[in-house]
């Protein structure tokens, strides 16, 4: 059973990988997309690895929780390789922000627009913190919201678990820390970033409950909301 009391939260702040879309769909379909386009260009095959060490590379900088990532995203990875950090961007935001894109509409949970026009209804706002600009994935995710922030907005040059994209989303927002929810589906990530910034927090997961943090689907947050407002409504 969810451990949330919907009646004190003013704002809910969505991460977007893994929690507003099926990353596992999405990796799917572009792991066929780079190896057809592999096949046959020998030469291509580098990006694969240019990929793989990004994204590790980019892992060990959330656990370190710099600043400048912005540079040492490309230029860590880039050394490791022995390419030139232009390059290695090149490849990844074709690769990993450009062509997904086309993608994300079939790979969006279901439920996801419902969700947000129930809070909506309900006046309560909505965010987004991604460590990835957001703009386009919400925009291809068929999602309308104002307040967007990104890891690598030049106020937050951190990556999750750090809480400073948080408190800035909290910060531009106006709400209290104690009338935030943070949804997500990383508890090393999202989960720890929340518990830094003192706001509440739920996880997308696959697997049972075993805390109240975690919700299998959006159909089940919706009803949560429903169910916790018609309570206090009656009780009023």
């Amino acid at each position: 059973m969810l451990n949330m009391d919907w009646r004190r939260i003013e704002l809910v702040v969505f991460d977007v990988d893994g929690t507003l879309y099926d990353q596992g769909c999405l990796r799917r379909r572009m792991i066929r997309q780079l190896l057809f386009h592999c096949l046959g260009r020998p030469r291509q095959a580098a990006v694969l690895r240019m990929i793989s060490t990004y994204r590790r590379e980019r892992e060990q900088l959330a656990e370190a929780e710099v600043d400048g990532i912005g540079e040492l995203q490309y230029r860590r990875p880039a050394e490791r390789l022995g390419v030139e950090p232009a390059k290695l961007r090149q490849v990844v935001d074709h690769w990993m922000l450009e062509r997904p894109l086309e993608h994300l509409g079939a790979c969006r949970y279901a439920k996801v627009a419902d969700f947000l026009a129930a809070l909506e209804g309900h006046g309560i706002a909505v965010a987004v913190l991604s460590d990835y600009p957001a703009e386009d994935k919400l925009r291809c995710l068929g999602l309308a919201i104002d307040c967007v922030v990104s890891a690598t907005d030049p106020e937050v040059d951190r990556l999750k678990p750090h809480p400073r994209g948080l408190q800035r989303v909290l910060e531009l927002t106006g709400v209290a820390a104690e009338r935030a929810v943070l949804i997500g589906d990383r508890d090393d990530r999202d989960g720890e970033c929340a518990r830094r910034a003192g706001v509440s927090y739920l996880l997308r997961s696959s697997r049972p409950a075993t805390n109240g943090h975690e919700f299998g689907s959006f159909a089940e947050l919706e009803r949560s909301l429903h169910s916790e407002r018609a309570s206090n409504a009656a009780l009023q």
